[in-house]
């Protein structure tokens, strides 16, 4: 299977060289814009400037000019149909001393030679010539720059590697323009050679922005919708999804582990609005629903995230949760480009936890004994040996993280690009390489440690096939090697939170492998554990291909085309696996002669033959639109109708998963002032009965964009250049059921379990029979998202400063769950299915960003800032004893499944909390004073013991006491996120800086108390932490408020239950990003034949600042902070055009 899925790869890989052949073939093989551009103009009475206006509206051709040689004010009608340039200009100058030059998409204007030759003697006398190359602030060349004389209209433009050559007065001065880039007027000064580097214009830049299914003017758009370039997510991680946590308005991102292939993200969309359905975003790549992580950020062009209604709703019932767009980049009709980037990265955990040694756990485990009155298990002399580690072997103090993990390890990357074309194809083509190894110290014989390895392709190819006809195929891959040891990594880290240090060593010191007499559970030796028991190896291979055909229909009406795309993805899986054991031993002492005497625990198996399994997963995706879009005078209209359908087939499943939809939008626009939208998604699902199949999802958006206003005061336009306003309403669904398939039929199985008579012995007869397993639900239907926002966009002074911030007010309804509150009696084996549950998300988002250029200074800065705060409106509870216990009214905490309510804590108690009294061996006895309230677990409450709050008031500490969403702390996916940072770039050095952060979130120190809690499986199967050794309450340190209540051996019911003790402010600051570099001088370079090129270090994960301290406080609730941890990155890089 993995030698076939490998040739399927190489065949795939060889049609994509193959097609790129073919596109830049095409590429040179095109013919100009003039031979294959026609014309129809049917004009009356205009000046010849109208004429030219025409000509370069209905076209791309620009007309350059000198009006001392041309009368643009002359009086013409002009009738051609389906004619040439050069044919139309011909007709046009009949009879006048005017002559035209042809030059690809660009026209110049001059007398006829005889007219000129004297004026044009006595002009070159009095000019020089200036020649000089364009590029941006990256130093990539510039093709199609208008550079223009001030004072006249006559100009050039630059070729393809931005290189021009224009005539100009010594005293004159020269003006450059490029959409998208700033417009700059530079004085000639005498000077022959004049290079000039454009900067990106923010305004001009933002002229379109990407939306669902299209892409509207950004004037036009009535939505709340975020964007950066994928410039900004490069960063040395794994995976896409850790790139962008601060960076985006209204996204909400934690990484809860650092494990190689398994690290991506859980994000959310202006947060959670279910506490049953489906919570994430619907991602899509190049228009099609892809996974964000199999793409590469260099790849990347833009990445979108659509937030409300006017922008989800075309997606029905997949829009409810966001929706974010991917586009890759795409060729440009240059000379081609190659761009390399290669990385190199160190990691180290950004915390590591620390655990007690041998002496001091024993020490606390003689404490808890004394604690409870008790006398110690090990004797002063027993403590010495393990303090002195005077024999490793019989009295080990093992630090099992640092046993089992490097401080250290490495990444690299590296990238290559193609990037090019003329005017009739044009490609892009990615390749990139990313090899990530773990943490894990490895078996010398075979690689048990985490690592990946992972190949990159990506082909994007253009190709105008008329000057009406586009088509675009797409091709990408990737293979990926894993490798990892036969255990979970979560299991690993599990055994080091839970293996005392001084119970065995790793490895005896003449070489045997050390096992306790009763391994099983957390006894085992994590060594052992890890190296020894074999490994798993993952393969995959993919390729994601598509075809794209966009047909102009002009002759219908201006404005009107259509366009269908058909996709198809093929994702394959090879999983293997070895397992052995070695032999192991416990030591029971040593013999006259001192060496070691052992026991045998465990026989050696050898390597068993590798286990082997596949999967694999087809998918389809094909779509069929009509857009139209056109201006008359100051009205701009636009729509939409689109038809979509899904197929994906899993290798162990008989029948497809199948969606499709409807999708609609119209939009109107006058005189870039007022806007309305109105769009729909219909959407077809399998997972619904007929009749409850289809939903209707429609939406309406308003804009008004007051800065374009006429009374708009002019003293303000010198400050506010963008002011709008915008709001929107709709509803949006969401149609996923956690996996289970077609709810609204019931599923059947068989049991032995049928009561039928008595038998012989009395007992009852069973016999085997059908029975239902899941009852029918044939009313269940989507979950509904109502979205409700309003926004403002604001630019100043030419928009060096741009704020968006957005107020919204969702609700979602119809949740689809499994009700709870089904009597035993009605019979159901598996409780139905219903929609029933609301809950409401109300908060805003907003972002800021700042550029400026002073002379070689460039100043940038950009802030984000997310708030997302929900409210169970209506849930399947029973009224409990209490209105606090109630979950209706409160916010969504992530209750884990099973685990109680918390009791909300006061303090630690005190002496001053009891009477005190001595019996007759002089021992302090305890007795609460009357009115306050002790403990049910114990049989005696002593001060260093959890106080409690009696919420009823009843004296009695009990689950009525328990309190859902206490006051004062927080849910575990944060309700605000936000992230700032700035940049500054002088002559080629630069430095950017990025922060990001959390608050209003919870962690709970207790989640996984066999991970926490000293003894909690008793003196053999726990570890203690060292923030517990170093702050818990004592008779020596009564200290109310310490970190760590007294310590129990086995009576710990009070302290260990789920309470508020535990719980601390998981809110952090991080230093996110580091970036400095430099931009090597374009002069210098260039003549190695490089366009470009910088060196780079790069910081990641830097540092944080938050109260958890015991682990990363990203992490979380996660497994008690025992996971893989994330990683503190350095990256020294080094990037290349050529």
């Amino acid at each position: 299977m993995k030698g076939a899925n490998i040739r399927k790869t190489c065949r795939i890989m060889r049609l994509i060289a193959l097609f790129l052949v073919i596109g830049i073939g095409i590429s040179y093989a095109g013919n100009s814009y003039s031979q294959v551009t026609t014309l129809s103009l049917k004009l009356t009475n205009k000046t010849v400037h109208e004429v030219f206006d025409e000509i370069e509206r209905s076209s791309e051709y620009i007309f350059l000019y000198n009006s001392n040689t041309l009368d643009a004010n002359r009086l013409v009608t002009i009738s051609v149909e389906k004619e040439t340039i050069s044919e139309v200009l011909d007709k046009l100058f009949a009879g006048t001393d005017n002559t035209y030059k042809v030059s690809d998409r660009q026209v110049y204007i001059s007398k006829a030679p005889g007219q000129e030759a004297r004026v044009d003697e006595v002009r070159q006398q009095q000019q020089i010539q200036v020649t000089g190359k364009v590029t941006d602030i990256t130093g990539e060349s510039l093709p199609g720059v208008t550079i223009t004389v001030e004072g006249s209209t006559r100009g050039v433009i630059t070729d393809h590697d931005g290189i021009y050559s224009i005539n100009v007065a010594p005293t004159g001065n020269l003006i450059f323009s490029f959409v998208g880039m700033q417009t700059l007027t530079v004085p000639v000064e005498g000077m022959s050679q004049l290079d000039v580097v454009l900067h990106e214009h923010a305004e001009l830049l933002d002229e379109v922005q990407i939306v669902g299914f299209g892409q509207q003017r950004k004037g036009s758009v009535t939505s709340a919708v975020a964007s950066v370039a994928g410039q900004e997510l490069r960063a040395p991680v794994g995976k896409l999804s850790n790139a962008f946590a601060g960076q985006i308005a209204g996204l909400i991102s934690i990484q809860r582990t650092g494990e190689p292939g398994a690290d991506a993200a859980e994000f959310w969309i202006r947060g959670m609005s279910s506490f049953a359905g489906g919570t994430s975003p619907l991602v899509l790549v190049d228009g099609v629903p892809r996974s964000m992580n199999d793409i590469e950020a260099d790849e990347i062009e833009t990445f979108t995230v659509l937030k409300d209604a006017a922008a989800t709703a075309v997606y029905g019932a997949q829009g409810a949760n966001g929706v974010v767009l991917i586009t890759s980049k795409r060729g440009k009709a240059q000379r081609a480009r190659i761009s390399y980037r290669g990385e190199v990265s160190h990691l180290t955990p950004t915390r590591r936890p620390r655990y007690a040694n041998s002496y001091d756990y024993l020490s606390l485990y003689n404490e808890a004994f004394r604690n409870e009155g008790r006398e110690p298990e090990f004797s002063d002399e027993v403590l010495e040996m393990y303090r002195t580690g005077a024999d490793p072997d019989l009295y080990p103090s093992v630090d099992w993280w640092s046993t089992l993990i490097n401080d250290h390890t490495y990444n690299t990357r590296h990238t290559l690009n193609f990037r090019g074309g003329t005017d009739r194809a044009r490609y892009f083509v990615s390749g990139a390489y990313y090899s990530e190894s773990g943490y894990f110290k490895s078996n010398p014989e075979y690689d048990n440690n985490s690592t990946l390895n992972r190949y990159n392709l990506r082909s994007n190819i253009d190709i105008d096939i008329t000057d009406n006809t586009l088509m675009r195929v797409d091709f990408s891959g990737q293979y990926l090697t894993q490798n990892r040891s036969r255990q979970t990594s979560q299991d690993i880290f599990n055994r080091i939170s839970r293996i005392p240090p001084y119970l065995i060593p790793a490895v005896y010191s003449d070489g045997t492998f050390a096992q306790h007499p009763s391994f099983t559970n957390n006894r085992q030796n994590p060594w052992v554990y890890l190296t020894e028991t074999g490994y798993q190896k993952t393969y995959r291979s993919f390729i994601q291909s598509s075809v794209h055909l966009e047909q102009k229909l002009d002759f219908i009406t201006p404005g009107l085309k259509a366009r269908g795309m058909v996709s198809y993805d093929s994702d394959n899986n090879y999983f293997t696996s070895r397992t052995k054991n070695p032999d192991t031993f416990y030591a029971t002492g040593r013999d006259e002669e001192g060496n070691l005497t052992y026991r045998q625990i465990q026989n050696e198996v050898k390597f068993a033959d590798p286990a082997s399994s596949n999967n694999s997963t087809k998918k389809i995706y094909m779509e069929a639109a009509v857009d139209y879009q056109r201006d008359f005078g100051p009205h701009a209209v636009t729509g939409l109708l689109l038809a979509n359908r899904q197929h994906r087939q899993l290798h162990n499943q008989a029948l497809a998963y199948r969606k499709e939809s409807f999708v609609g939008r119209t939009t109107y626009n006058y005189d870039n002032r007022y806007t309305v939208e109105f769009n729909f998604g219909v959407t077809g699902s399998e997972q619904f009965a007929k009749g409850n199949r289809y939903g209707f999802f429609p939406a309406v958006g308003l804009a008004w964009n007051v800065s374009n206003e006429p009374y708009f005061p002019a003293a303000l336009e010198k400050i506010v250049s963008n002011f709008r306003f915008r709001a929107s309403l709709g509803r949006t669904g969401n149609d996923e059921t956690g996996g289970a398939r077609f709810l609204y039929m019931p599923t059947f199985g068989d049991t032995g379990s049928y009561a039928w008579g008595i038998g012989s012995t009395g007992t009852t007869n069973s016999l085997a029979g059908l029975v239902e397993n899941r009852f029918e639900s044939p009313g269940i239907s989507w979950e509904i998202e109502e979205k409700r926002n309003i926004g403002i966009d604001l630019g100043l002074w030419n928009n060096r400063v741009d704020i968006s911030f957005d107020y919204f007010n969702d609700e979602r309804s119809n949740i689809l769950l499994q009700r709870r509150t089904v009597l035993n009696v009605a019979g159901f084996r598996q409780n139905p299915w219903q929609n029933y549950g609301i809950v409401q998300n109300r908060g805003f988002d907003g972002n800021i960003n700042l550029s400026h250029i002073i002379g070689d200074f460039t100043l940038s800065g950009k802030a984000t800032v997310t708030f997302a705060r929900n409210k169970i409106i209506e849930y399947d509870e029973l009224p409990p004893a209490y209105d606090w216990m109630k979950r209706t009214g409160k916010r969504l905490v992530n209750q884990a499944s099973g685990q109680p309510l918390p009791l909300i804590a006061e303090r630690l108690f005190t002496e001053d909390d009891f009477n005190i009294s001595y019996d007759n061996a002089g021992s302090k006895q305890y007795a609460l004073k009357d009115g306050i309230v002790g403990s049910p677990w114990i049989p005696q409450t002593k001060p260093g013991d959890i106080k409690y709050m009696d919420i009823n008031g009843d004296g009695i500490i009990d689950n009525n006491d328990r309190v859902y969403d206490p006051e004062g702390y927080h849910p575990q996916i944060p309700e605000t996120v936000y992230g700032f940072g700035f940049g500054l770039d002088y002559k080629g050095l630069y430095f950017n800086a990025f922060f990001q952060g959390a608050a209003n979130v919870t962690v709970n120190l207790n989640s996984n108390s066999a991970s926490f809690m000293p003894f909690h499986w008793g003196l053999i199967e726990s570890n203690v932490r060292q923030e517990i050794v170093d702050d818990r309450w004592t008779e020596e340190n009564p200290n109310p408020n310490a970190f760590f209540p007294r310590l129990h051996v086995s009576n710990m019911g009070n302290n260990n239950t789920q309470s508020t003790f535990w719980y601390r402010n998981g809110n952090f600051l991080r230093f996110k990003n580091l970036e400095v570099g430099y931009n090597f001088n374009k002069n210098i370079v260039n003549k190695l034949g490089i366009s470009a090129s910088r060196i780079y270090v790069m910081g990641h994960n830097i540092h944080v600042w938050d109260q958890v301290k015991m682990f990363d406080p990203e992490i979380g609730n996660a497994d008690g902070g025992t996971r893989y941890p994330l990683s503190r990155t350095w990256t020294m890089g080094l990037e290349i055009t050529f």
